[in-house]
């Protein structure tokens, strides 16, 4: 494009200009249904210490906040850092301090966090056997940086009643598999057995329970055979779709992980992939998904309304 301005330029300005006239979105009521929340879903950001990343993770919670109609809620999905699987001690340290900074200058809205994949510190270091002693080995950096006393909770908004999970579990033939454990899975059919059957309910995890674009994340097909490893959506999936069935109240599942926006409408049970706020790990759009976060309105009647804001 000639006069030095760049397709990238001129598309952040038109952005940075719709969060600067308080972005609005439209305004979607199912018939005879009032809106009982309105969440933001800010998933994936993979913070590096690099000031690019920094800067667009400031202008995505910019945007958030400058919504005509603001969240009652932020949900920031997972992988809130680039990467504390294999870095070392002071690149995590310095990643969790610059995202932590980020959410303390730019964010006034209530954020609840999700663990994913990338803020498990050194299941796939390669000193992994020198640092296990380390009391924030595993998941407990994360769970010390969040204040949270568990990587699994629920609670109840508005008058719907959200499921946070933990998708992470180790496996040794790769780093980490999506599944529930024994504990968390028992805890979850508790939770909704214990759920009040008039409240719909939102099931939010990192990694997706069902999702289409699982399938094109790499090129899977080329064994002649369509298949999901089980990093990239719950091998539990069966057993987890089985108990929404259950308890028809679960109306919704939110998840990021794959970085690419996909819906299954599946029994009942709407499952949104989010995308991500980096992208293709802050190297443009992943697939033909661009760096986005969502809004996402949910109704009395348990239906809910997802909006995709690119960012």
């Amino acid at each position: 494009m000639s006069g030095g301005v760049s397709r990238r330029g001129l598309l952040a300005g038109a952005v940075a200009a719709a969060a600067g006239s308080a972005l609005g979105i439209p305004k979607h009521r199912p018939q005879g249904s009032r809106r009982s929340l309105r969440i933001a879903f800010v998933t994936d950001v993979h913070l590096e210490t690099s000031e690019t990343s920094q800067r667009a993770f400031a202008n995505c919670l910019k945007m958030v906040h400058s919504l005509s109609d603001r969240p009652d809620l932020i949900i920031q999905g997972g992988d809130i850092i680039m990467d504390g699987l294999q870095r070392d001690e002071g690149s995590v340290a310095r990643q969790f301090a610059a995202a932590r900074d980020i959410l303390d200058g730019h964010c006034t809205i209530p954020v609840e966090h999700v663990i994913g994949n990338h803020d498990i510190w050194g299941w796939a270091n390669p000193n992994a056997a020198g640092i296990t002693a380390d009391p924030r080995f595993g998941k407990s950096w994360w769970l010390d940086w969040s204040g949270l006393p568990n990587t699994y909770r629920s609670f109840n908004l508005n008058g719907w009643h959200f499921v946070l999970l933990d998708s992470l579990m180790p496996d040794r033939a790769s780093c980490y598999a999506a599944r529930l454990d024994q504990a968390q899975m028992r805890w979850l059919e508790q939770d909704l057995a214990q759920t009040d059957p008039s409240m719909p309910v939102c099931v939010v995890s990192h990694v997706p329970i069902l999702s289409t674009a699982a399938m094109f994340f790499g090129p899977c097909e080329n064994s002649g055979h369509w298949h999901v490893s089980r990093n990239l959506m719950h091998i539990d999936a069966r057993k987890l779709k089985d108990l929404f069935y259950k308890h028809r109240k679960v109306k919704v599942c939110l998840s990021g992980h794959i970085h690419m926006a996909d819906r299954v409408d599946y029994n009942g049970v709407k499952h949104f992939g989010i995308g991500a706020v980096c992208g293709a790990w802050w190297k443009g759009p992943m697939q033909e998904t661009p760096a986005q976060f969502a809004v996402v309105d949910f109704f009395e009647n348990g239906n809910v309304h997802t909006t995709y804001v690119p960012c």
